[in-house]
């Protein structure tokens, strides 16, 4: 069985509210009614029985009574009547189905119940002289109140299903303009897991408090999905780029080697390209996996205290001796003592790169200045070279992965574009910040920002 959709029951809640709140408001205003009716009736049949007693002209010192002739025994529906001390009637009458034998009540209104009828008696004790009394009697039926009731009662029955249809269809419209966002996010959301338009968003104009929350929330969780799927498959697509050439060229190499003509020495230098080619994909595949590993949560290595001082110098120290031939001047300053809470190998790696980095695009016989120092709670650590600097357009993508700002410089010579790439995921995988100045002809500065630890005992 299909479930009812939330829709549906929230206007049958809706509804059913509305029918019984209705329907208290109706029984509200019958008791009220009733009683007013009641009151005013029994107020009215006072006076009436009062009224009557005084038609009746007693004369106390021969202790006898007599009625005017013109009085009426009925009157707006009140049925008069007279009666001895024994209770004995004297003149008038009662409702045909009355109880007889009604005991007499001076001055209290009665109402007399049975199956034939209902009704409401008052009355009065007319004093004849001595210990005689005359009793006067007024009589009414409930027939006034009762079909009041009825008429309250047929008009709620006849007003019950006009007052369903308009609560339904209240109900219905106001839940629906209501839910209308969640339709159009779930529908939104379904079409981006499809893969159809990563482009969608959730409609906003007419949206307000809690659901324009809702929307935007997911409007934004949208733009950033779609922002990773297009890094991904800018991703996928140099990855694949990248290695198609060391595959390309790793293939022609082998097919000139095994050519039966090749001579030894041919297939000796074969064997040397293909050896560089695929030294050069090794070191591909190392920088991709960093990086997958930097993007995992799960993998992060435990952060340690260390000198970032002492690690710039080795770093340094290192990359002198492996770069003599470029006779490059290096130079350091920096601040002794510095501590830092991370990964001493991933902080490595990012003064290696950026090194590396200042080496390969820097001019022959250049400059590069290495500096480490303190400031405001961080550790500021800048490498900074005299080279052919960075264009202002390409600033804000030298980040991204796989991006060259000098394609004179590319992966021929040992640039795969994931140096800086590596760089920035490193240092904000610890809590700090990259950034890079430059100026074309003039050189760069790189500069990254890592949170200051307290120094070592």
């Amino acid at each position: 069985m299909k479930k009812m959709s939330l829709k549906w029951k929230i206007t049958l809640w809706y509804a059913g509210i509305l029918i019984l709140l209705v329907t208290l408001l109706f029984g509200f205003l019958l008791s009220i009614s009733g009683r007013l009716l009641r009151s005013e009736s029994d107020l009215a049949l006072k006076d009436a029985v009062w009224d009557f007693a005084g038609e009746a002209e007693v004369d106390r010192a021969h202790e006898s009574w007599e009625l005017d002739e013109d009085v009426r025994f009925y009157e707006k529906g009140v049925l008069f009547s007279l009666y001895d001390a024994q209770g004995n009637l004297l003149a008038g009458g009662v409702p045909d189905a009355f109880p007889k034998g009604t005991t007499l009540k001076a001055y209290a209104m009665q109402e007399i119940k049975d199956s034939a009828g209902k009704w409401t008696v008052y009355d009065v004790a007319i004093p004849c002289g001595g210990e005689k009394f005359l009793w006067a009697r007024g009589v009414y039926e409930d027939e006034t109140l009762t079909a009041m009731e009825q008429a309250m009662l047929h008009m709620l029955l006849v007003a019950c299903p006009l007052l369903i249809a308009v609560a339904l269809l209240v109900g219905y419209s106001i839940t629906r303009g209501a839910l209308l966002p969640i339709e159009e996010l779930c529908r939104t959301a379904e079409t981006i897991g499809e893969g159809k338009d990563l482009s969608l968003r959730i409609p906003t104009g007419h949206t307000q408090g809690e659901l324009r929350q809702l929307a935007d929330t997911f409007n934004h969780m949208f733009a950033r999905l779609e922002r990773a799927f297009e890094r991904e498959r800018q991703f996928t697509s140099d990855a694949s780029h990248e290695l198609r050439t060391p595959v390309s060229v790793i293939r022609s190499q082998a097919e000139y080697a095994l050519l039966p003509d090749s001579e030894p020495e041919e297939k000796k230098e074969g064997l040397e390209i293909i050896l560089k080619q695929a030294e050069g994909m090794s070191r591909l595949l190392s920088r991709l996996l960093l990086l997958a590993r930097s993007d995992s949560a799960r993998t992060r290595p435990a952060k340690e205290k260390f000198d970032i001082s002492a690690l710039a110098l080795d770093v340094l120290e290192e990359m002198q001796n492996r770069t003599k031939e470029r006779r490059t001047e290096f130079a350091a300053d920096i601040c002794p003592g510095l501590f830092i809470c991370g990964d001493r190998e991933s902080t490595a790696r990012v003064f290696c790169n950026l090194l590396e980095n200042a080496v390969q695009y820097g001019k022959e016989n250049g400059r590069i200045i290495l500096r480490v120092f303190p400031e405001q709670g961080m550790v500021n650590c800048q490498v900074e070279d005299n080279g052919i600097g960075i264009e202002p357009e390409h600033l804000d993508n030298i980040w991204n992965r796989f991006y060259r700002a000098d394609t004179a410089h590319g992966s021929g010579n040992g640039n795969s574009g994931l140096g800086l790439a590596i760089v920035k995921s490193i240092v904000e995988q610890q809590g700090g910040t990259a950034e890079v100045r430059s100026r074309p002809g003039e050189g760069s500065c790189f500069t990254i920002r890592l949170p200051k630890a307290d120094s070592a005992p």
